[in-house]
């Protein structure tokens, strides 16, 4: 048994208390009480880790006492061990009603007490125990429900990055979602040319940009004194109070801080490439008209061009055949120049029927981004 165990012994019998007293000497932490009202008065001072109650006393009862100590919040986990020289079933029940926890017959047999006290101190040991484990389980929870809290910071980020379409839309939700950590930071996002320095001072602010520039290199994360660095890809974010005084939450601040400078960068990508899509639907957007505009000309061009071939060949046959008869030609000789004519005109109608097939490709290719635009 444990020689700390603290027992409060009431009972009105001076005799039973003497021998009480020589029985657990040395054995456990005793004070004995000839009244309850003397009971009572101490326990506003000590609680003891087990009452011994006589079941009979002029004053009040063991029966009333033990039912006042379960009813009061400070007492009612303390076991009770009654004592009565009575050990008939009746006053058992009644000891077991009144919240009792075992029995013990008077005249005391020390060795019975001993062995009670006993059982009482493991019982006593493992309470102790279980609300220990009990205590770490809720501070695990406890821990687990911050932890998921603060996590839920990361994931609102995340959603409302979505939204966000501009460099200063974007910095601006990453500090609000820091603020929710009660956290002061400064932020620096790079997008091409435009490098944009934020905090709760405002934008670009000299001193801070300087800052901003000078720890965009060192490291993925990198803590100095109370602050802290997260740079990922074109994002740094820099915490100003680390709380240093928790270990715990400076562990979990640099867990989300990361998250959250992870998931800035990958929406800051994906910003630029919907700005260069929309920069490359612009660009075609202002070409289509002129490339519309160029193949009417073209059109117009082609079918000028084609009569007016059409025309000079018509001519040319008959200023050749004309020739024939002036130029002394003999009939094989006539045929030969007459077919040489005749395959360099069709030569020239393949050209032209080459400039047609082009002329209807880039038609087709200008519906086709016409189309792309819409979709």
């Amino acid at each position: 048994m444990d020689a700390s165990l603290r027992v409060f012994v009431v009972d009105d019998d001076q005799i039973i208390l003497d021998v009480l007293a020589v029985t657990l000497d040395g054995v456990c932490e005793l004070e004995t009480f000839a009244t309850v009202e003397d009971c009572l008065s101490r326990l506003t001072e000590a609680k003891p880790d087990l009452f011994l109650l006589d079941v009979s006393m002029p004053d009040m009862d063991g029966y009333t006492l033990c039912r006042r100590l379960k009813d009061d919040w400070d007492t009612q986990d303390i076991p009770v061990l009654f004592i009565s020289a009575n050990d008939d079933g009746e006053t058992r029940m009644a000891c077991y009603e009144a919240g009792g926890d075992d029995f013990i017959q008077k005249p005391v047999d020390p060795a019975e007490l001993l062995s009670k006290l006993n059982v009482a101190g493991r019982i006593i040991d493992e309470k102790k125990a279980l609300r220990e484990q009990a205590g770490y389980a809720q501070r695990t929870a406890m821990a687990a429900m911050v932890s998921m809290g603060e996590l839920g910071v990361v994931l609102q980020f995340l959603s409302k990055s979505f939204a966000c379409n501009t460099v200063d839309e974007l910095a601006s939700e990453l500090l609000r979602a820091m603020g929710q950590y009660d956290l002061q930071a400064a932020v620096q996002m790079r997008l091409g040319d435009e490098v944009l320095s934020l905090s709760q001072n405002g934008h670009n602010v000299p001193l801070e940009v300087s800052v901003l520039n000078h720890v965009r290199n060192s490291g993925r994360i990198f803590q100095f004194k109370s602050r802290c660095v997260f740079n990922y890809g074109r994002v740094t974010l820099m915490v100003n109070n680390m709380p240093l005084e928790d270990s715990d939450r400076c562990g979990r601040i640099r867990d989300n801080g990361a998250l959250l400078a992870e998931g800035a960068d990958a929406r800051l990508k994906a910003i630029e490439t919907e700005m260069q899509s929309s920069l490359r639907r612009a660009g075609i957007e202002a070409a289509l008209p002129r490339l519309y505009s160029t193949l009417d000309g073209v059109q117009n061009n082609y079918r000028r061009n084609s009569f007016e071939l059409t025309q000079v060949m018509i001519d040319f046959q008959e200023a050749l055949t004309k020739a024939f008869i002036h130029l002394g030609l003999m009939e094989n000789q006539e045929e030969r120049l007459s077919n040489m004519a005749n395959e360099f005109m069709l030569r020239v109608v393949g050209t032209q029927d080459a400039s047609l097939t082009i002329i209807g490709q880039l038609e087709a290719l200008a519906e086709d981004l016409k189309l792309m635009l819409k979709s």
